[in-house]
């Protein structure tokens, strides 16, 4: 049997985190279905099992590493035939390439999955992505091979999973390598933001979303697919952000309204 062959392109920077990275790509390398490359793009040198290959990269503005994923990615899209970008601690699971393919089959051309992100520890789980104005659209659901989905409006999750035809597809809609600039950027957005890239500062945009985060909303919002999340089969689509800073509060974050009890409630309203 013929593997599938997948790229993994993921972004670290700093060594503050490596210790994520190494589960994270000893968790890709170990895919039993699936021979996967690991890239990683970073501002320093790694010693870690399995990787690949590393990039070291110096830029100006380090908001700007994740995006250099997106250039790998692209200057490769003939090779592989499924591709993959993460952040350094997000644990992808092997049913997460399972179940992004086989939804595929099902959904429309003008559909795509995501994933979820969640935090855990011994009081529960938790779910960094539902806070602030942010929530499903529960007139959203859609029925596909007897599946449900739904959209969840907020479309960061770190990571994204593409296949060779969602990848072309994107390109078509946009520049794969360059970030999109957000229509409803008025002129004085763009005057801050060209202030605020001098000042080596996260740039903003209206949709809430930062550069770091727009390498994986931009596939979602602007790639001609609506992201669904396939609810009926919800714990299939958890991507496990290991820090867990959020849920316990870590290194200022604070806990947002994202507990286990809000999105059980809301899961339970779009299934019924």
């Amino acid at each position: 049997m013929n593997k599938l062959k997948l790229l993994a392109v993921l972004v670290n920077y700093g060594d503050e985190q490596l210790n994520y990275l190494a589960k994270v790509v000893s968790g890709l390398k170990s895919f039993k279905y699936y021979d996967v490359t690991v890239i990683v793009q970073s501002n320093i040198a790694l010693n870690i099992e399995n990787i690949d290959k590393v990039n070291i990269i110096t830029l100006e503005d380090y908001q700007l590493l994740p995006l250099t994923c997106r250039k790998v990615i692209w200057d490769n899209k003939d090779d592989y035939d499924i591709f993959l970008f993460g952040e350094n601690d997000h644990l992808f699971l092997e049913r997460h390439i399972d179940k992004h393919l086989e939804y595929e089959k099902i959904l429309p051309d003008n559909r795509i999955t995501g994933l979820i992100q969640f935090e855990e520890n011994e009081k529960g789980r938790y779910y960094p992505g539902y806070h602030h104005h942010y929530d499903w659209k529960y007139n959203s659901v859609e029925i596909y091979n007897g599946l449900k989905f739904a959209h969840f409006s907020n479309t960061h999750q770190a990571t994204f999973i593409l296949s060779k035809r969602q990848l072309h597809k994107i390109d078509n809609a946009f520049n794969f390598n360059s970030l999109v600039e957000d229509p409803s950027l008025s002129l004085i957005d763009k005057v801050f933001n060209k202030l605020r890239r001098v000042m080596r500062k996260p740039l903003k945009y209206p949709n809430d979303y930062s550069v770091k985060c727009k390498v994986n909303t931009d596939i979602y919002d602007y790639g001609g697919m609506k992201k669904l999340i396939c609810i009926s089969e919800f714990e299939e689509n958890l991507i496990h952000h290991l820090p867990n800073i959020y849920i316990d509060g870590l290194k200022g974050r604070n806990k947002f309204r994202s507990h286990e009890d809000r999105m059980n409630a809301a899961l339970k309203k779009l299934l019924n």
